[in-house]
């Protein structure tokens, strides 16, 4: 672990981008996200009075990410396996990436020589996805091909050369925009999945799946979450993941609502409920969006949103007002979606009570915060 006063440097992080607060003390980092809070708030008037409280500090400062989702490069110049330059499709190489989990960092320079050596690759290889869970040494990868149909490629010699992968699937994406995975992912070989241990539950991720990339703050998020809501009827958990907020909640209500739109993730929800034999709780499994009537039907008093970047769209926030709401958690990964989505809550009648700025993602510009609202029972 290293000191909020540490500078943590990187090799190749001046040309990447990504991690765009590096060279900048700890200490510093979370006063600026916390500030960057406080300016989207600032924007609306209904939002103008309330202070973004201190920004949540990670244990980890870096070796904090779960997962690598890494382009592919492979020309006449050499094998180059990183991330897109800011603002550019330029790949620039990063054998050393200083935020990864180490065991996950391990297995990227493994691929890495792998790549370089094999004279098997083929050219439509475009990304690679390994991801780990509580256990790291189990880890999945995900091999991305910009194409329509199966590509061969030697996936028993590149086993042997990663001991921590014990489990291998490919992908067919043959777009060309920013979305790493899109459709299908084919299992090729060992395990389908990652497990993530949490609350008192062993939760599926598959590889499509959303999951927190910095798994030591899920306790923080989840105490403020619960002592925020006490007991209550009805939670409804929206853009619901694999579950990982519902069930660490589910002791505290009667019963849960997960609403999510994911093939992968609700097959991993429905994993989680079968092993444990839940019955308190029931899926929505279509898009938020396709879902409201199901949530007025359930008519739940606390709400959890974890929308994606884009926010929540008006049509759920509106669904929820309808709704016998009068506590709603909102996680949120940008301060302008976030900000935009408070005052349209604000609209109809929710006071919100805090704004708690999170350090999900060390060293990046990234702002997670999370939103507490309350509104007295309707009448």
């Amino acid at each position: 672990m290293t000191d909020a006063t540490d500078v943590i440097q990187c090799t190749h992080g001046g040309e990447c981008g990504a991690c765009a607060l590096l060279g900048t003390s700890y200490e510093d980092q979370l006063q600026r996200k916390r500030e960057m809070l406080g300016r989207a708030l600032a924007k609306h008037p209904s939002l103008r009075r309330i202070r973004a409280l201190p920004c949540v500090p990670s244990p980890l400062q870096d070796g904090y990410r779960n997962r690598a989702k890494m382009a592919v490069g492979l020309s006449r110049r050499g094998l180059r396996l990183g991330y897109f330059q800011s603002g550019t499709r330029e790949i620039v190489d990063a054998p050393d990436c200083r935020v990864l989990v180490p065991e996950v960092l391990d297995t990227t320079r493994r691929i890495r020589r792998f790549l370089d050596t094999s004279r098997q690759i083929p050219s439509t290889l475009r990304h690679i996805d390994v991801r780990c869970g509580t256990n790291v040494a189990r880890q999945h990868l995900t091999l991305v091909f910009r194409a329509t149909e199966q590509q061969p490629f030697p996936v028993d010699a590149l086993r042997r050369q990663c001991p921590s992968v014990t489990g291998i699937a490919v992908n067919l994406n043959p777009g060309t925009d920013a979305q790493v995975i899109r459709g299908a992912v084919r299992p090729l070989w060992g395990d389908r999945e990652v497990w993530v241990e949490h609350a008192g539950y062993r939760l599926r991720v598959s590889p499509a799946a959303f999951f927190q990339v910095n798994l030591s703050l899920l306790p923080t998020i989840h105490t403020l979450m619960q002592e925020f809501f006490g007991h209550g009827d009805v939670l409804a958990d929206l853009y619901a993941g694999v579950g990982t907020h519902g069930f660490a909640l589910r002791r505290q209500f009667r019963r849960v609502l997960f609403s999510e739109g994911s093939r992968s993730a609700c097959a991993d929800l429905k994993s989680t409920i079968k092993a444990r034999r839940v019955s308190d709780v029931s899926i929505s499994a279509v898009a938020v969006e396709r879902g409201l009537d199901r949530l007025r039907e359930e008519a739940p008093d606390a709400v959890v949103l974890n929308p994606s970047r884009d926010g929540a769209r008006e049509t759920v926030l509106d669904a929820v007002a309808q709704c016998p709401v009068t506590k709603l958690a909102y996680l949120s990964c940008d301060p302008t979606t976030l900000s935009r989505d408070l005052n349209i809550l604000h609209g109809h009648g929710f006071t919100v009570r805090s704004v708690q700025p999170i350090d999900m993602m060390p060293q990046t510009g990234q702002v997670e915060a999370l939103a507490l609202l309350t509104r007295p029972p309707q009448t």
